[in-house]
C-alpha cells in the first residue's frame, strides 16, 4: 500500500515567526526537514502576497501558500501538472476575498462616526513601531490587497463591518475580509488539488491563535503552539508545549517521524 503524501499548513506570525522579533531562526531547522522529507509546507497567514514572498525567498520555501487570511491561494506556474487558478501576478490564483478597495471605502465611511485606525492610514514607520517589524517589511505589510488589518476599532465599528464583512480578531490586530474570505476553505481546496496531483494525502496544520481556527479544524491533524505568555488558544488540536517557533519546531519534529 503506497504511503499518504504528507502536506503541512502553518500559520506565520506567533507560530513559524517570533511573534514579537519577527525571527523564523529557531524554525530553520524544523523547514530544513520538511524540505528535506520532501514534504508540501503552505503558509497560510493573514501576511500579504509580497510579505510571503520575501519569506520564501528567504527560506527557499517553494510550495503554494494563502495570504490574507484565506482571501487568496497562490499557486506557482506548473507546479502542479494542470491550471490551479487565474494567471496573476505570475502565480495561477484562486481569489476568495474581495478587493482592499471595496474594504477601504466602507472603512472611510465609517470613521466619520466610529474610532478606527488601520494600516490604509498609518505610514510605514507607524506601521512598524507598532508591530516591530522593519521599515522595508512594514511597507510589504502595507501592500494589501483583499483585507485591511486594524489595530484600534470599537466595538461598535466591529458590529457595523460585520454586515459586510469577514471580521477576525488575531493574536494582536483586528482583519477585516470578504465575507468568503477564509483559512479552512482556502486550506480544503488546496487541499483538493493536491489530492489530484498526489492521490491519498495526510494534512497537518499549525497555528496558534484564534483565527487558526478553521485551517486547524480542516486538516487531519492540528497543532497549537504556546502563545508568548505561556498560554494555549482554546481548541482540540493537540497542544505543544513551547512558544512560538520552538513549538513549532516540535510539531514539525513529530509530523516528519
Amino acid at each position: 500500500m503506497s504511503q499518504k503524501q504528507k502536506i503541512i499548513f502553518t500559520d506565520l506570525d506567533g507560530t513559524m515567526i517570533d511573534a514579537y522579533t519577527g525571527s523564523y531562526k529557531k524554525s530553520l531547522p524544523g523547514i530544513k526537514l520538511v524540505k528535506k522529507r520532501k514534504i508540501p509546507l503552505v503558509f497560510c497567514s493573514s501576511k500579504t502576497r509580497v510579505e510571503q514572498e520575501v519569506l520564501r525567498k528567504e527560506t527557499g520555501v517553494s510550495d503554494p501558500f494563502i495570504v490574507e487570511n484565506g482571501s487568496a491561494i497562490c499557486v506557482p506556474k506548473g507546479y502542479f501538472s494542470f491550471s490551479a487558478g487565474e494567471p496573476k501576478n505570475g502565480y495561477e490564483v484562486i481569489e476568495l476575498g474581495v478587493s482592499y478597495a471595496k474594504i477601504k471605502d466602507r472603512i472611510n465611511e465609517l470613521r466619520k462616526r466610529y474610532e478606527i485606525v488601520g494600516y490604509a492610514i498609518l505610514s510605514a514607520e507607524e506601521v512598524a513601531k507598532i508591530t516591530g517589524l522593519g521599515i522595508e517589511l512594514a511597507k510589504l505589510a502595507k501592500q494589501r490587497e483583499y483585507t485591511e488589518t486594524l489595530t484600534e476599532v470599537s466595538a461598535e465599528a466591529v458590529e457595523e463591518l460585520k454586515k459586510n464583512f469577514n471580521v477576525v480578531f488575531g493574536g494582536r490586530f483586528v482583519e477585516v475580509m470578504g465575507k468568503n474570505a477564509d483559512k479552512g476553505k482556502a486550506v480544503r481546496i488546496l487541499t483538493e488539488l493536491f489530492k489530484r496531483e498526489f492521490g491519498e494525502v495526510e494534512t497537518y496544520g499549525i497555528g496558534n491563535s484564534k483565527n487558526d481556527g478553521p485551517m486547524l479544524r480542516a486538516v487531519d491533524r492540528a497543532y497549537l503552539v504556546k502563545n508568548p505568555d505561556g498560554s494555549w488558544e482554546d481548541g482540540d488540536a493537540k497542544k505543544i508545549d513551547g512558544i512560538g517557533p520552538e513549538g513549532w519546531k516540535m510539531a514539525i519534529k513529530e509530523i516528519c517521524s
